[in-house]
């Protein structure tokens, strides 16, 4: 829910050698985009992982359930769209499209740096990336004071940021009602039929999940494929189980720490411990100072309990950072040397605060996740390492600020026969693998699979990219042979800053 991916340490130096190929490989398999549509050469994402793209905007009614019957006094809002034509010569008429998580994430920022999970659909597939409404350039909600509804910011208070969410709300451009998933769907539809594509290859990650089902429960026909990585269930609110599904996570890094020889011998069991180090954070914060990876500064903080609680809930999304995460607790419990915590508190958050469009994020949770939430239905958090903080966020931030447009139906199990893929990981800390498994019942062509000691997000890794590429070929999930994955292992856990053992 929370991103589209954390951003994964452990990125190989080959994955960055195909990112580089890709930018400038785009011309061989060229179309000529249909509808009325003015596409212009473009550059999207930055450095290595830059894309030659072709973009264009387009004009959709801001009160999308007009879609289709909207007047020249209807207001408009415009979105942005890039083409990155398929590497091949082909006549398909499908298109592969990413749906981008958050909820606030930019579909065309984000989709650069994971193209390469997509590297062999892209050679026989256009991909098409829509910015959703309140995001990127698609009149982009945001506001540069307000935190994320999640607690992700450990030096906000919860009245502040109930005040701040406020000021957000009263400081944008456009009525924040109408930037919802039920009203992006319609845009996406548009898009669809102004393109000319004959049915979406759709690629939905966390929030993005969220938002491709509603599509397909809206416009059935129009989805060739699915595939939903990191599930949010209709029916769920995030929120309330934030603080036990982050605590599962750590609970199995931990577990697989006592189970690998050279993480037992150097670090022993770390839940009591860890648990310990936030209790003493609590009650006596420490100045920290250390080396701003960003600008080669010295920075100092003051390093909190929250500062830690949100540290190890970051870095749990990605079994690449979890690798790191018991030396790092370790060395503060042992040596009282808080500075790789410290460096990295500031870089998560910095990173996911960045790429979030706050205005849009709230527009979200404040109409589909926190006026589902029970408050008092929470007394085992207490037991965890966030305890109530983050429902408490969730609930401040949407104080005053009023659900928007929800279809009567969003909550409901979408059912369907359209061929689709779930994938989760094992130790998702915000979207366990029950989540994905509850969706399997209603879709009857569905094949769920759990990669073990995973996190959030699955599609970069392992032979998953061939994997999705032979189920957007063949549309078939359950004939996919997956003993490839069998393979996938994640990372070895640093025992030191040298790095794991040999």
């Amino acid at each position: 829910m929370l991103v589209t991916q954390i951003l994964h340490s452990g990125k190989s130096l080959f994955a960055a050698l195909c990112l580089l190929a890709m930018s400038t490989a785009y011309s061989a398999g060229e179309k000529t985009p249909t509808g009325d549509l003015d596409f212009t050469e473009c550059t999207i994402g930055s450095g290595a992982s830059a894309l030659v793209a072709q973009c264009a905007t387009l004009s959709v009614p801001l009160d999308a359930a007009k879609f289709g019957i909207g007047t020249d006094q209807t207001p408009q809002i415009e979105l942005s769209i890039a083409r990155i034509p398929a590497r091949r010569q082909s006549s398909r008429q499908d298109a592969f499209t990413m749906i981008a998580g958050g909820p606030g994430q930019s579909a065309i920022e984000s989709f650069p740096s994971v193209s390469f999970a997509f590297r062999h659909i892209m050679r026989n597939h256009d991909v098409i990336l829509i910015d959703q409404r309140g995001t990127g350039e698609s009149e982009k909600l945001v506001c540069e004071e307000a935190p994320d509804s999640m607690g992700l910011d450990a030096e906000v208070d919860e009245e502040e940021i109930s005040k701040l969410a406020r000021e957000c709300r009263e400081s944008l451009e456009h009525d924040p009602r109408w930037f919802t998933t039920s009203m992006a769907v319609h845009d996406l539809e548009n898009v669809r039929q102004q393109l000319g594509v004959s049915q979406w290859n759709m690629y939905g990650i966390s929030y993005g999940t969220r938002a491709a089902l509603h599509y397909l429960r809206r416009y059935p026909d129009s989805i060739r494929t699915l595939t939903l990585d990191a599930v949010v269930p209709p029916d769920i609110a995030l929120g309330p189980d934030i603080a036990r599904l982050s605590q599962r996570a750590l609970d199995l890094i931990f577990q697989r720490c006592r189970d690998n020889q050279g993480c037992a011998q150097a670090f022993g069991d770390l839940s009591e411990p860890t648990m310990e180090l936030l209790e003493s954070l609590e009650a006596q914060p420490r100045t920290i100072s250390f080396e701003d990876v960003a600008s080669g500064k010295l920075s100092t903080m003051e390093f909190t309990r929250d500062h830690l609680a949100v540290t190890i809930r970051l870095m749990s999304y990605s079994a690449q950072t979890a690798a790191i995460l018991p030396s790092m607790l370790h060395d503060a419990i042992e040596n009282d040397n808080f500075a790789p915590l410290a460096r990295q508190s500031k870089l998560q958050t910095k990173s996911l605060g960045n790429s979030l469009a706050t205005g849009m994020h709230h527009a979200i949770v404040c109409t589909e996740d926190a006026p589902f939430v029970d408050s008092s239905g929470n007394a085992e958090d207490a037991n965890t390492y966030l305890g109530k903080g983050a429902v408490k966020s969730l609930l401040a931030s949407c104080e005053h600020w009023p659900p928007g447009e929800m279809d009567a139906d969003f909550k409901d199990p979408v059912v369907s026969g359209a061929p689709t893929l779930i994938l989760s990981g094992e130790a998702d800390p915000i979207t366990p693998p029950d989540y994905g498994e509850s969706l399997v019942e209603h879709l009857k062509n569905a094949r769920h699979i759990v990669n073990p000691h995973q996190g959030h997000m699955q599609a970069p890794f392992g032979c998953m990219p061939v994997l999705l590429a032979k189920f957007v070929e063949s549309a078939d999930a359950k004939a996919l042979d997956t003993t490839c994955l069998e393979r996938l292992r994640a990372p070895p856990f640093f025992v030191d800053a040298n790095g794991p053992l040999p």
